[in-house]
């Protein structure tokens, strides 16, 4: 039932912002003229979203690896909005920069290319020179009010959302708009501040350090900002242009399980992992000078991660969770799995919700025997991974947003690396990683050192426990001991012991009428009815009443 304030709010709200107004039919006009009201195809669907402007783009971007909420043929047409969009004119650029770094931009610059390298809903990437070293760098320019325009189209989505829950409007039934609506708020204003993704850039490569034939662009943060990102410009070919890669002589299996590792690296050993791992945000450049391979020298490649706009992090603790899921799930232990995801998680606190711990255990045990039948080449970790989620969102076990990300990140790189070639699988490639890991990282002394420590522990606690046990009958006896029960389910069986309370209240108060009425009659009290006193007459009558009353309710079950 909508509150009066609420409805208040939402006219005054409505009413004050003519901007959003004019947005809306905007909108409006949009939905009139792709027809949406004749059906939305998937090409369809691409093309609305380019018309509807940057919001509705960054929100197709990340809906395209959503193929739990939407149809696979979808997610595909829509992977079209993640490469390029309609550029903007260079001039409308050149402003810009030059508002940014004065009218002396060319000395900072020798030149800049005035053909963007790629064109998306929030930036454009232009390659440039420096001035003072002919250092090739690419710059990362936000489009013109794209900051005022996405904090707008996200307000009119929220009032779409408080409209959709005054009325009650089950469109999106079972739907937490608002955590939706949150969620892409959050991801959009990491990603148009650029001092973010600077700061991404420095970690990430920090955490890539080590690794062979893996890196990231460098960064170059005297010239950048919040709207421009000055960056290394990486020569190479897009892991999407499969064919040029062999052209060049590219081993995409080795550039494959590259990819994989590195991403198991960060996941793992880092906790800081790129959230959009898809082919156009990985390129493969010359590990090797140009007179090397002349000679003849074979060139691996060097792989190289782009654009951190978007990135995960897993805690420590949640670093050795994501660990243990994996190695769960390579070895097939429902129960590991299990008891993994309610020490990740949190069992939702809506009304009516519950965590049913059997038919979690029973739901991600069928499911890990389903899977272990499948070949591992064969497997679709995109889809396991959205069936565990369903089978979390039905036992009402909520994850963190890194987790989240995680499954993302997977599904979104399984995408990549059979683009490459089908004979990489996530999850051999994540078995031999475990085995890798616990074989490089068993120490025997310092697992026999920690194995007696935990003894030694335990041992400590069980020398504990009668002095604890002693304290807790002290508190009883001397009466400051309270126990408090949460009873699952407790409101049904608090209402039938109402009702038997009820029952037994009026079983008393019918004896209690038929005894004093028996009492009244034996001192033959006036005046009488039917040689009755009309007090005890009463009094029988009424009881009479209240037992067929009684059996009435025994016999309904009520």
């Amino acid at each position: 039932m909508a509150r009066a304030k609420d409805v208040v709010k939402l006219g005054r709200d409505g009413l004050g912002d003519t901007t959003s107004a004019a947005r809306l039919h905007e909108i409006v006009k949009v939905l009139r003229r792709t027809e949406v009201s004749r059906g939305l195809t998937p090409d369809k669907l691409v093309v609305l979203l380019e018309e509807l402007g940057p919001t509705f783009i960054k929100l197709g971007q990340i809906l395209s690896s959503r193929s739990d909420m939407l149809p696979q043929e979808y997610c595909n047409a829509l992977q079209a909005l993640r490469s390029s969009t309609t550029p903007e004119p260079f001039e409308q650029v050149d402003r810009r920069l030059k508002a940014r770094y004065g009218d002396d931009c060319m000395d900072i610059f020798s030149d800049i290319d005035e053909e963007p390298l790629g064109s998306a809903s929030i930036a454009q990437v232009y390659k440039a020179h420096l001035a003072h070293d002919a250092s090739a760098v690419a710059i990362k320019v936000q489009r013109d009010h794209v900051k005022q325009d996405m904090q707008r189209d996200i307000q009119l989505m929220r009032r779409a959302a408080d409209l959709l829950n005054l009325t009650g409007s089950t469109v999106l039934a079972g739907v937490d708009i608002a955590t939706v609506i949150d969620e892409f708020d959050r991801t959009v204003r990491e990603e148009i501040d650029f001092t973010v993704e600077r700061d991404n850039l420095q970690r990430f490569a920090r955490g890539l350090r080590g690794v062979k034939g893996v890196s990231s662009p460098s960064v170059y943060p005297e010239y950048s900002d919040e709207t421009v990102l000055v960056m290394e410009f990486v020569e190479g070919i897009s892991l999407e242009h499969v064919l040029e890669l062999e052209e060049a002589g590219y081993d995409l299996r080795d550039i494959g399980d590259r990819l994989a590792n590195s991403y198991m690296h960060q996941m793992v050993d880092v906790g800081f992992f790129h959230a959009d791992p898809h082919a156009a945000n990985v390129i493969v450049r010359p590990a090797l000078s140009a007179d090397e391979r002349a000679a003849g020298k074979k060139d691996r490649g060097e792989v190289v991660w782009i654009d951190c706009g978007m990135m995960g992090e897993l805690s420590p603790h949640e670093r050795g969770l994501f660990f243990d899921m994996m190695k769960a799930m390579v070895f097939k232990d429902g129960h590991a799995l299990t008891d993994l995801f309610i020490e990740w998680g949190r069992v939702s606190d809506a009304p009516g919700k519950k965590l049913d711990y059997g038919r979690l255990l029973q739901d991600l045990t069928a499911l890990v025997n389903r899977y272990a039948a499948e070949d591992a080449y064969s497997m679709d970790i995109a889809q396991l991974l959205n069936d565990v989620m369903a089978i979390l969102d039905t036992a009402n076990v909520i994850m963190p947003r890194s987790f989240v990300m995680l499954v993302r990140g997977l599904a979104s790189l399984q995408g990549t690396l059979l683009s490459l070639t089908p004979e990489i699988s996530i999850l051999k490639v994540v078995e031999t990683y475990i085995k890798q890991r616990g074989t490089k990282h068993f120490d025997p002394v310092k697992e026999v050192e920690t194995r007696t420590m935990a003894a030694v522990a335990a041992a400590d606690k069980a020398v504990e426990i009668p002095g604890r046990v002693v304290n807790v009958l002290d508190m009883a006896e001397k009466g400051r001991l309270k126990l408090g029960f949460d009873l699952a389910e407790a409101n049904q069986p608090m209402e039938k012991l109402g009702h038997i309370v009820d029952r037994l209240s009026l079983a008393i108060i019918t004896a209690g009428l038929f005894i004093g009425s028996s009492t009244i009659y034996s001192a033959g009290m006036q005046p009488q009815l039917f040689g009755v006193p009309i007090v005890g007459f009463l009094g029988y009558f009424g009881a009479a009443v209240l037992s067929v009353y009684i059996i009435h309710k025994i016999r309904k079950g009520t």
